[in-house]
């Protein structure tokens, strides 16, 4: 038996639209080839299997499978057919807040509870050393950041209110501003009154 060739009919623009989202996604940590593999499967009107995307994107085996395994990782993408082992293809996850939801609770989340873990570390052993060169005010501003980065991301993932109170303490770093701009508010952190 023959293997018939996938047939791409893709129009040259679809191509540089496809670059250029894969551009912006390698800006936010992926590989380019994911954001255009995404892109060919998102454009598609039908569900698009190995062949289809190697011949699209213009990629070897190995480079899809390992592209197409973040991809589903992060559910960007689901398997069309997921009872079957072979002759796979792929389609969109249409619910897009699920999707960035996902990643953002996947890598950005874990991220900076990393950063946390490692800021309280620094800090104790900062504060056992009180002849560093560090600056006592801007570890504690650093841990303000922080924690306010957390605030809005799980704000996010969880899509309540925002409570802007952790922002309004983070708004310029200690000793970097003009001290003439610097008031003490009510909870005795130096922030820049709006």
């Amino acid at each position: 038996m023959v293997k018939k060739q996938s047939t791409c009919i893709v129009p040259n623009e679809v191509h540089v639209l496809a670059d250029q989202i894969g551009d912006f996604i390698q800006y936010w940590g992926f590989r380019k080839v994911e954001g255009k593999l995404w892109t060919y499967i998102f454009l598609s009107d039908r569900p698009l299997n190995a062949e289809d995307l190697m011949a699209r994107a213009k990629i070897s085996k190995a480079m899809l499978s390992l592209s197409l395994g973040e991809l589903l990782k992060y559910d960007v993408i689901r398997k069309a057919h997921p009872d079957r082992e072979r002759g796979q293809a792929y389609v969109i996850n249409p619910n897009v807040m699920e999707v960035i939801s996902n990643v953002l609770r996947t890598r950005e989340r874990q991220l900076l509870g990393r950063i946390y873990s490692s800021f309280l570390c620094a800090k104790v052993n900062l504060d056992a050393k009180p002849e560093s060169e560090v600056s006592s005010d801007r570890v504690e501003f650093l841990g303000q950041m922080i924690s306010a980065a957390t605030t809005l991301l799980d704000s996010l993932l969880s899509m309540q209110a925002l409570d802007i109170l952790p922002f309004q303490t983070v708004q310029i770093a200690p000793s970097l501003a003009d001290t003439k701009t610097k008031k003490k508010d009510k909870f005795g952190d130096k922030v820049v009154k709006l």
